[in-house]
């Protein structure tokens, strides 16, 4: 056997270790103050039980979280969505009238599949605009796809919303099974998965997916809509519990808002 020979057999016996090692490295990243994991805690809508009970909560706790906000939502508070971006809350985009798919219960005249990609973008820019006038940021916001849908008109609209430079980052939904973030080389940041809580959701529930992700060492964005009322909500004891287990977990896992990780992840990983 000649040496290329040789050298040939000594990479085919290296290839399941080197495929190991490559996984290993995508999976893994190093989270501020040497954190194992990372969860973001973000809600949709911009209603008020997140000024009444969500914020708060979550002030009380020491955390920051995002609020992906529809400004036909948003201009019912200013003041208070004002106050929530002063102390430090993230106010992230979710267009003007939050359009979804046909069949939702949605009005004709906002059902995505009558819209357009220069209808969408328009409603993106306007929200945009409206949320300097509450959170005068000077570089790009977030985005939350509304009802986690990311086609209209039977066309998705992810890289013309990248291409538009309107956001850098942007939140979709997925299987609750899937939305831990493990491979972040091949992380979409235009669409990052979330977990979607749903109705009536229990402590227990929400703090077994979070062991998980400290467990693994991943990235979990929960996304919540209601907090002690309204739509698809979940109870203040809920969400106080859960915060309360985050809490005695800072040690382990680091909770900020969606802009913070995610930003962090794309210079880091």
């Amino acid at each position: 056997m000649n040496k290329v020979d040789r050298y040939i057999g000594m990479i085919i016996l290296l290839i399941p270790t080197l495929c190991s090692m490559g996984q290993s490295l995508n999976k893994s990243i190093l989270f501020p103050g040497n954190k194992k994991a990372a969860i973001c805690l973000t809600y949709d809508d911009g209603m008020y039980s997140h000024l009444s009970y969500a914020i708060p909560q979550l002030d009380q706790a020491g955390f920051k979280g995002t609020f992906f906000i529809n400004s036909a939502n948003g201009q019912n508070n200013v003041a208070g969505w004002m106050h929530a971006a002063k102390e430090g809350h993230e106010l992230g985009n979710h267009s003007i009238f939050h359009p979804c798919p046909a069949g939702m219960g949605w009005p004709k005249e906002l059902e995505t599949d009558g819209y357009t990609v220069e209808k969408i973008l328009n409603e993106v820019k306007v929200t945009d605009g409206i949320l300097r006038l509450l959170d005068p940021v000077k570089s790009y916001r977030t985005y939350g796809y509304p009802c986690n849908n990311v086609f209209v008109g039977g066309k998705s609209y992810i890289e013309p919303l990248k291409k538009s430079k309107l956001v850098k980052y942007a939140r979709g939904g997925g299987p609750q099974d899937k939305a831990i973030v493990l491979d972040y080389q091949h992380l979409d940041l235009m669409h990052v998965p979330s977990y979607i809580v749903t109705e009536d959701s229990e402590a227990d529930k929400l703090i077994a997916v979070a062991e998980k992700v400290k467990l693994s060492g991943g990235l979990l964005v929960f996304q919540f809509h209601g907090v002690g009322g309204q739509w698809i909500k979940v109870s203040n004891e809920t969400h106080i519990a859960f915060l309360n287990y985050l809490k005695a977990n800072e040690k382990d896992i680091w909770v900020a808002p969606f802009k913070e990780v995610i930003q962090f992840i794309d210079k880091n990983r």
